[in-house]
């Protein structure tokens, strides 16, 4: 079987002008399969908590820790959804391409490709310092003028290995990110402080809006590059046919993978964050050192010195 390697997502079908691919298809099936269960999982919560609830609600302490750290109790717990949404979804989105039949399945679909030209060069006639060029095109019928080929189309494939995917979710962090730098400063306050000092606010849009490029971009290509590599190395271990090699082969890489898609959901979420902190600036500051009502504020003088007189 011949390895198939598609940078695009391939189209399965139309819904009217809307083209379904296999990635879109999985994400479907990811986004259901991620409500179902913890849906299920809220709703028979209990205070002995099953082996289900504890996995779920150390996903839950992880990330709630993760954000209260790094922005602040209030200002984290607002960040929260939104942190824990992305992070969840790339988390399963990633290890949907490890699952059996992702990237196997699928029906097989007959594409044509135009021949390559063949060019011979031959002297000139009359002159033997120049040189003519000839184009001669393989095949004179028109049953050889396309050769055709069995390309395998799979009904599945990882969410994130698709740029429009990780691109959708990048465009999304990116608004969130100016909406909450509006709400904390202003239309004019979010340009002042992008804009302090002035001469610095080219480079700070060019860096706002190539934070799309580098989200997208990392994601994409980290989950790709292990997609292709996972089917190099079951290519190879099946070529190979030496005793264990044709299951280690595939069984490391697999381990290297589920790190690698834990990392790049981390990386993604945690750059979000980050974002969405620098862009509110100082705007929770005030709410995070106020002193709670009733009680008085310490002074900020310093204490008098006993006498020594």
């Amino acid at each position: 079987m011949d390895l198939h390697i598609s940078l695009a997502a391939e189209v399965l079908f139309h819904i009217g002008p809307i083209p379904v691919t296999n990635s879109m298809l999985t994400m479907f099936i990811v986004m259901a399969a991620i409500l179902i269960v913890f849906t299920l999982i809220a709703r028979r919560a209990q205070t002995v908590p099953s082996h289900g609830q504890s996995i779920v609600e150390m996903l839950v302490e992880f990330i709630l820790n993760l954000v209260e750290g790094t922005a602040g109790k209030t200002f984290g717990r607002r960040a929260l959804p939104l942190i824990a949404g992305l992070f969840i979804f790339i988390l399963f989105a990633n290890f949907s391409g490890l699952l059996p039949g992702m990237g196997t399945i699928g029906v097989n679909r007959v594409e044509h490709e135009a021949p390559a030209a063949t060019e011979l060069t031959v002297p000139a006639a009359g002159d033997h310092s120049e040189t003519a060029t000839t184009t001669e095109t393989a095949g004179t019928s028109e049953a050889a003028a396309s050769e055709e080929h069995t390309a395998l189309v799979p009904f599945f494939r990882a969410p994130t290995a698709d740029i429009n995917m990780t691109l959708a979710m990048s465009i999304l962090a990116f608004g969130v990110v100016q909406v909450v730098g509006i709400r904390a400063h202003g239309v004019g306050g979010r340009i002042k402080h992008m804009a302090n000092p002035p001469f610095l606010f080219p480079i700070e849009v060019i860096s706002e809006v190539s934070r799309i490029i580098s989200l997208s971009a990392r994601l994409f290509g980290n989950v790709f590059a292990g997609e292709v590599l996972l089917g190099v190395m079951y290519a190879m271990g099946a070529a190979i046919k030496i005793a264990v090699v044709p299951f280690l082969f595939p069984v490391i890489f697999m381990g290297l993978e589920v790190l690698f898609g834990t990392i790049q959901a981390l990386v993604f979420a945690l750059l979000t964050l980050i974002y969405l902190v620098l862009a509110g600036a100082h705007d929770d500051h005030a709410e995070e050192h106020a002193p709670a009502h009733g009680a008085e504020p310490a002074s900020s003088l310093p204490a008098a010195a006993p006498s020594g007189d």
